[in-house]
């Protein structure tokens, strides 16, 4: 597979600041639709591999998987998995489809630059209405397919909303097939605000609104929550003034029904307080707790995150 020069040169600006090496590969078969499983990355020592393994649309999706990996370089919010429920199959559920809830909050950034570079065509979006369709069952009485139509459909929507071109007759074929779960993400991409998407800040208000809207929509459906803004946490967005204070006064502490995912312990989630949103999980020892979080939360948020060795951005 030949990839184009446009994406051969993201590849080199992206392995100027990588710690290590990338190294995009691409395989010769078309099918005529884009899916989600059409690339994948592995780490090969200090190598990640990008391998499309397709060839319907390679420049799209290589350019997607890098633009992405692009923000979170340059400190745009990542999701970590650090705790698990007590069934390992419903923890590998939750990561699954919280990585799909998180991801269209920085493609609205990401698809609105592959238009820029001519990447994101009409016949990207043809085949990617048609991996849409080949990948969900039409709407019916059941709503067994109804997280998974929603979770597929938002992305759809915010790139749909990124072209500037017609695409009112792809959009005409989602209300067909699916009308209450493309009103649904209708609903949801209005809230995410996606035209103001930016920047770090705006990513993750952008994220926290997606988890919100998404389990407020589970529950009109009368369907299980996926309680992201407890499971996942998500690189806070704060101000310089704000990682000089101490811990209590940007962040609140309490215990969750979940366990941490290195020690299998009784958790902790740190939760932003304007957002709610779990931005690091701690465990508490089991002596003298009390001390242990009266000096947490004296700690300055900087030394916090110096301490957890995990990354916050200044906004």
């Amino acid at each position: 597979m030949i990839f184009s020069k446009a994406t051969q040169q993201l590849l080199a600006q992206l392995n100027q600041i990588y710690p290590g090496s990338v190294i995009l590969r691409g395989q010769d078969t078309k099918s005529g639709v884009i899916t989600a499983n059409q690339v994948t990355t592995d780490m090969l020592g200090t190598r990640l591999m990008i391998e499309v393994n397709d060839a319907t649309a390679p420049d799209f999706l290589a350019t997607r998987e890098m633009l992405m990996m692009l923000l979170t370089l340059n400190g745009y919010p990542q999701a970590y998995f650090q705790l698990i429920t007590k069934d390992e199959a419903i923890t590998e559920q939750l990561m699954v489809m919280s990585t799909y809830l998180y991801q269209p909050a920085l493609h609205a950034i990401v698809y609105r630059e592959q238009v820029k570079h001519n990447v994101l065509t009409p016949d990207v979006v043809t085949a990617y209405t048609k991996g849409v369709i080949q990948t969900l069952t039409k709407e019916n009485d059941s709503r067994d397919e109804a997280a998974l139509r929603l979770l597929t459909l938002i992305d759809a929507k915010v790139l749909m909303g990124a072209v500037p071109f017609d695409v009112q007759d792809l959009s005409d074929t989602f209300v067909d097939y699916y009308p209450e779960a493309w009103a649904a993400a209708e609903l949801i991409y209005d809230q995410m605000s996606a035209e103001h998407i930016k920047d770090p800040f705006t990513v993750h208000q952008a994220i926290t609104t997606l988890f919100k809207a998404f389990d407020a929509q589970m529950i009109a459906w009368n369907l299980p929550e996926l309680h992201n803004q407890e499971f996942t946490t998500i690189t806070p967005v704060i101000s310089k003034e704000q990682a000089q204070l101490p811990v209590s006064e940007v962040f609140g502490i309490r215990h969750v029904d979940l366990l941490k995912h290195d020690s299998k312990a009784t958790a902790f989630v740190g939760e932003l307080k304007d957002s709610g949103q779990n931005s690091f999980v701690v465990n508490a020892p089991s002596e003298d707790p009390a001390a242990f979080f009266k000096a947490l939360y004296a700690l300055p948020v900087e030394e916090l995150f110096s301490q957890l060795k995990q990354p916050f951005t200044i906004k």
